[in-house]
């Protein structure tokens, strides 16, 4: 890991020697989920602390269109965080009289030139345990030790890049990131408590706390708030305060939310859940924050609703703490949750129409318009968890403006088998003349419409060599 910083550092000089040097107007790009945003909260601190003019732009992916627009304004310096390195070659194309910096942990697609800083994770042989922002972060500190204040938007975009690990049966940030963590620490930024992970410590009454819990999912409570109301008093945990108002989790001492997580490890044990002990482990708190918005898991949710409902620059403004924007985030909150809500219905209903679920090796999706493309990872990953369907890889599809927007996820024991969604992804999308990648449980794709159906029988063929090397299983269902 030593060695793997001293690398990104090395490549962070020299990204700030053209910073320093740089008068004219810096351009920004940054991908727009939470750990985007908040790669770009970090570059907008960083840069105003420099007194430079720039300008920030969050795009949900990075095209040649987005790269020939960019090219227009003819910019000396332009700036590409938690994206980039899977776009060197389109980079070089559009970008040759620019010099390029890139703060990314995707894998990269093409040789850099000597116009382009390449700060990459991966390529300074650190494959996990820091996003997007934790690399955006180490340039920023590299820039000016001052912005070691911007740590805990590095964690937040961690976590929201779905980056804490189990431990045992707790959770909690592991390498480069748990170092992140302790400078936050230490200046006070952030605190580190055990505790439920359920959403609403600050601001929901436990039992709607309960009810609305989707990661974990509780079987037979999430979902009821009567089931959420009776599974307390059966564990023996008083949801009122002597007042008579409702207590929430942040009310609850730390033996009773360990008695509480227990009986919900009991419901998902019950009910064969992969992992059911993961519901009690390290909660992260914002201590510049609302209360409500103290919690950096819920904090991070926050950032990617406002992404994916177009409003990524509400996410950034709370990342920096502007008041203004919390009331308005709430609303954008709401109206996400209503929409992923409305998804997740839709498809638990059509779980047995065979036009919209077909399964093989893997299970295979086909949302159409029914699931918007910018919450079909948020369903998918709902149902992986939920246990309604067997564990297999599940693949979702939904329509998209640039065609059709696959969203994957797989268990953790699918991993140990030797499926990596990450390659699958971006092998078979760029055969059909898309683009993907992602994480090993978690990957996206983009391809054609019209692709789908080659889309699932080249995947077959891979999911069939990886498991033992069946053969594929019968895919007559599968044809219109």
């Amino acid at each position: 890991m030593i060695e793997g910083l001293e690398r990104m550092i090395k490549e962070a000089i020299k990204a700030k020697d053209i910073i320093k040097n740089t008068t004219s107007r810096i351009m920004v790009v940054s991908h727009y989920d939470a750990d985007g945003i908040c790669s770009a909260a970090i570059m907008y601190k960083a840069l105003r602390r420099e007194g430079k003019d720039f300008h920030i732009s969050i795009v949900k992916q990075l095209s040649e269109n987005i790269l020939e627009n960019v090219s227009k304004a003819k910019p000396e310096v332009v700036i590409f965080t938690d994206l980039g390195s899977g776009q060197i070659n389109f980079i070089k194309k559009h970008l040759s009289c620019s010099i390029t910096v890139i703060c990314d942990h995707h894998e990269p697609q093409g040789e850099p030139d000597e116009s382009i800083i390449h700060i990459n994770s991966l390529v300074a042989g650190i494959p996990e345990h820091i996003s997007g922002s934790g690399v955006t972060y180490l340039f920023a500190r590299t820039l000016n030790p001052e912005n070691v204040d911007l740590s805990p938007l590095a964690i937040i975009g961690a976590i929201g890049d779905s980056q804490i690990d189990s431990i045992g049966i707790d959770w909690g940030l592991n390498g480069i990131n748990k170092e992140i963590l302790k400078e936050a620490g230490e200046r006070g930024l952030m605190k580190v408590e055990k505790g439920l992970r359920l959403w609403g410590r600050y601001s929901r009454p436990l039992h709607k706390a309960l009810e609305y819990s989707i990661d974990p999912y509780i079987p037979g409570i999430s979902g009821s708030e009567s089931a959420a109301v009776q599974f307390l008093q059966e564990a023996g945990i008083d949801p009122k305060k002597p007042d008579g108002g409702w207590r929430t989790i942040s009310d609850l001492t730390i033996e009773e939310q360990r008695k509480l997580a227990d009986e919900i490890i009991k419901e998902r044990i019950r009910n064969n859940h992969e992992n059911p002990e993961y519901v009690f482990g390290d909660v992260y708190e914002l201590l510049d924050k609302p209360e409500e918005f103290r919690d950096a898991n819920e904090f991070a949710t926050m950032l990617n609703a406002c992404g994916k409902m177009g409003k990524a620059y509400l996410g950034v403004m709370i990342c920096l703490n502007m008041k203004n924007a919390y009331p308005e985030v709430k609303k954008v909150l709401e109206m996400y949750r209503r929409e992923v809500g409305k998804g997740t219905s839709w498809l638990i209903s059509n779980l047995k129409n065979p036009d919209v679920v077909k399964k093989g090796h893997g299970i295979y999706i086909f949302a159409g318009d029914n699931i918007s493309e910018h919450i079909i990872s948020n369903v998918v990953s709902i149902v992986n968890h939920s246990g309604v369907l067997p564990d297999k890889p599940i693949f979702g599809f939904a329509n998209s403006e640039e065609g059709i927007k696959i969203s994957a996820r797989i268990s953790e024991k699918l991993g140990e088998r030797g499926i990596n969604l990450k390659e699958i992804l971006s092998e078979l999308s760029e055969k059909l003349g898309g683009q993907g990648g992602g994480h090993m449980h978690a990957a996206g794709a983009v391809i054609a419409k019209g692709k789908e159906m080659e889309f699932m029988r080249m995947s077959e063929e891979k999911l069939s060599k990886i498991l033992c090397d069946q053969k594929p299983e019968n895919l007559a269902g599968f044809v219109h």
